[in-house]
């Protein structure tokens, strides 16, 4: 029996919610853009994706071409998941499988990929503490020059700053700031702790991998809990997704975006 988890309740309304969203679909299709060079490597690669979802980046990677093992701990979206599948048979499906954090490594003990990913702030949910064994994990699970491509939440998101100052609710317009947890509400009932990690904090906690690059991700588009504000400005959000497109390549931007994207490697040998 697979353990229930928090982001169950997320699950029924991930798609509409965030995965199909204007802010959601938009950032989406950022990190698609920063994830193309890790993937065209070589064909066929041998992939593995922790906090999957219901599946929207495996499905895209498969796409490509690669074999694609894809998980998340929380049973729900790994039904929708498979579901999807269902509904959408292709030749090269991705497999899907519940499987949290701490069980990766003896899930696919004996098994090496060329890549991992983690999409939108799966990691945010782990403690430094934890951070540190989950490296380990990342670099046994690896082949020599395989590539770790993960996208986190940003430590100064500058439209989330902005915004809750404007509306004198400085304590939210900080929130991410802190170097202790937070606990966010998924629904009125569930909460989650989320850890906001500087981009040289992270880095040094994924040691032995070697750290390449950071690119923004939602530098001009904004975090999706401002999707009803998108929603009403149809002119004004098509006016950042060209922003966006524009100032991507600004690397040093990264920390003032929603989101982070970053990439490492493990050393050949």
């Amino acid at each position: 029996m697979n353990k229930a988890s928090t982001f169950d309740v997320l699950a029924g309304g991930y798609n509409a919610g965030f995965v199909e969203s204007l802010t959601g679909s938009a950032q989406r299709r950022t990190t698609y853009k920063w994830l193309r060079p890790m993937l065209a490597n070589k064909p066929n690669m041998q992939l593995l994706e922790i906090n999957c979802g219901t599946g929207a980046d495996a499905f895209w990677m498969a796409q490509k071409g690669h074999t694609v093992t894809a998980t998340d701990a929380s049973p729900a979206m790994i039904e929708q998941a498979q579901r999807k599948a269902v509904l959408t048979p292709a030749p090269n499906q991705p497999v899907f499988q519940t499987c949290a954090f701490d069980q990766l490594q003896t899930t696919f003990s004996g098994r090496q990929f060329d890549g991992i990913v983690s999409n939108f702030a799966g990691l945010n949910c782990v403690s430094p503490m934890a951070m540190t064994g989950l490296a380990k994990q990342f670099y046994q699970l690896l082949k020599p020059g395989g590539q770790f491509a993960v996208v986190l939440f940003g430590k100064c998101c500058l439209w989330e700053t902005m915004y809750y100052l404007l509306k004198a609710q400085p304590r939210q317009a900080f929130r991410r700031w802190t170097n202790k947890k937070v606990m966010v509400p998924l629904t009125a009932q569930v909460q989650q702790p989320v850890y906001y990690y500087s981009i040289k904090a992270f880095t040094k906690l994924m040691a032995p991998l070697q750290f390449i690059e950071k690119k923004p991700v939602g530098l001009c588009i904004p975090p999706s809990w401002m999707e009803g504000h998108m929603q009403q400005h149809r002119r004004f959000y098509q006016t950042l997704v060209q922003w966006e497109e524009k100032t991507g390549h600004l690397s040093f931007a990264t920390s003032l975006a929603d989101h982070a994207f970053l990439l490492f490697k493990k050393e050949e040998q």
